[in-house]
């Protein structure tokens, strides 16, 4: 009888158990962090739509940021690199959006940017709104203004340099991967032709 009660009792722990996981699983898959019925294509998808959208955002500050130079700074080699460097952007924007058009049959929407969620993932650390305002401003008024803006242009591109190196490594569709290693070429040889105007500070 001891032995019918033992046994009884571990067929209904592990039933217990058996009904837990399913429950658990049920919760994760419904969970919002993994919507229902959203496939890997479907996930890789919106990653290449965030990829672009994220990258025309960037490059538009890139040209805020040339255009300043243009008009502001000392040094004639800035200027000529400052010009160099929105000739670059402004072609790379336009492919980036000749693309999407391509790929997804229609203009890149003009809220994108704060649906997709800017400020996570590839995008983490990108300023954006007032604070991307802000940081134009305060360059504009530094007092060393060459310096400071090949500091932060250097910095601006190295970004999009990361952001491009994943998007080579992960994008689901070829022309992405490609267009990406592109930007990953012109960028760097831009950052290097700053610090050689600037090295930076050790």
């Amino acid at each position: 009888m001891l032995n019918k009660s033992v046994n009884f009792g571990i067929l209904g722990l592990l039933v217990a158990l058996s009904l837990t996981n399913s429950v658990q699983a049920q919760e994760h898959e419904h969970s919002p962090s993994t919507p229902a019925g959203m496939t890997n294509t479907m996930r890789q998808q919106m990653g290449d739509q965030r990829f672009i959208t994220m990258m025309i955002h960037h490059d538009q500050k890139t040209l805020k940021m040339a255009d300043l130079a243009i008009q502001k700074a000392k040094n004639p080699q800035i200027k000529a690199l400052a010009t160099q460097i929105k000739i670059d952007q402004t072609q790379e924007i336009e492919q980036l959006q000749a693309l999407y058009k391509q790929l997804y049959g229609s203009e890149v929407p003009a809220n994108t940017m704060n649906c997709m969620g800017m400020g996570q993932g590839m995008g983490q650390g990108m300023g954006q709104g007032m604070g991307g305002m802000m940081s134009l401003e305060s360059l504009e008024n530094s007092p060393n203004f060459d310096q400071e803006f090949v500091q932060r242009m250097s910095h601006h591109q190295q970004m999009s340099v990361n952001m491009a190196s994943k998007a080579a490594e992960n994008a689901n569709v070829l022309q992405i991967r490609n267009l990406a290693q592109a930007i990953i070429k012109t960028q760097t040889a831009q950052i290097q032709q700053l610090q050689q105007l600037y090295p930076a500070k050790s």
